[in-house]
């Protein structure tokens, strides 16, 4: 998809000098004042390790629509982001710059305005959906909590990263830019058949966990951390999970023949996962399937067979 993003923000005021460096020659360009800031997106995210995996979901959106087994995306106005500054802090108290910004319109380009500590050469992570940073070199994501809407995910677990690098300033505007916003993890489509009869499936819940016989085995992350700095590459960025003990638990709202999920991706190759499915009759399946999990894919795994258990 060929979508472009432009971002407005408004810098704001830091009470100290930024470090020098050779692009930053000038007092104007290494005195951080209120400035007004265009970002541009530009080119494609980094490459997925699937070379042919389908280019979706590498455009920032709080809006996915499907079509044709394919996700199109585009900003609703309101849509809320976080910033972090990673170049820079305040050195008297230690503290990083971070703060948020919001979606101007509904579009599928889109402007977004908020308030942002900067100077010119500062390369400033721009995430999606809107997080608290306790730290500028990690954040934390969460699975928990997701109900098998693709507005739900589309909302909350469609995380995206990008890192604006500001090029130049002129007094009171500033100008960046940045790749296409990449998608950190993995949305999957899933639905069950009965495998003696074939009939589908009603999914009031559904637990997920990883198969096999590894020390993961029947339990899959809740969470996971993505760290940042402002010398790693975008195609170097991507989500660890945090190990957990338990299976991944979507509760759907009612009853439903398909659930959207966002599933961490997998790096190291093909996984097996355990899926148990409980019906709104209290009717208990279960199964198992493997596949090789890619960040930015959208996986249709749907008709997977399960055995109801007595």
């Amino acid at each position: 998809m060929n979508k472009h993003l432009i971002i407005s923000l408004v810098c704001t005021a830091v009470l100290v000098a930024g470090t020098a460096c050779s692009s930053r020659n000038t007092p104007e360009q290494t005195s951080a004042k209120k400035r007004s800031i265009t970002i541009t997106e530009q080119g494609e995210p980094a490459s997925s390790p699937n070379a042919s995996a389908p280019d979706i979901l590498r455009i920032a959106n709080a809006t996915i629509t499907e079509e044709t087994n394919t996700l199109s995306a585009s900003w609703t106005a309101g849509d809320l982001l976080t910033y972090c500054n990673l170049s820079r802090y305040n050195p008297n108290t230690y503290e990083f710059y971070t703060g948020s910004l919001t979606a101007a319109s509904t579009a599928t380009t889109a402007q977004l305005t908020g308030e942002v500590n900067c100077i010119n050469g500062d390369c400033l992570a721009v995430v999606y959906p809107a997080t608290t940073f306790t730290s500028n070199d990690t954040y934390t994501i969460s699975l928990t909590g997701q109900d098998g809407t693709l507005a739900s995910l589309a909302t909350h677990y469609h995380y995206l990263y990008s890192c604006a690098y500001v090029t130049s300033v002129t007094g009171n505007t500033a100008t960046a830019t940045m790749p296409k916003m990449k998608s950190l993890l993995t949305v999957c489509k899933f639905s069950f058949t009965d495998k003696e009869t074939s009939t589908i499936i009603p999914i009031k819940t559904l637990a997920i966990s990883y198969g096999g016989s590894g020390s993961d085995s029947n339990t899959y992350p809740q969470s996971a951390s993505v760290a940042i700095s402002e010398n790693t590459a975008q195609t170097d960025i991507h989500v660890v999970g945090v190990t957990g003990s338990s299976p991944l638990t979507i509760t759907c709202p009612s009853a439903q023949n398909e659930v959207y999920v966002a599933l961490l991706p997998t790096p190291s190759g093909e996984r097996t996962y355990n899926f148990t499915v409980t019906t709104p009759s209290a009717a208990t399946y279960s199964g198992t399937a493997r596949a090789t999990l890619h960040e930015g894919e959208y996986v249709v795994a749907t008709e997977l067979k399960l055995i109801k258990n007595q």
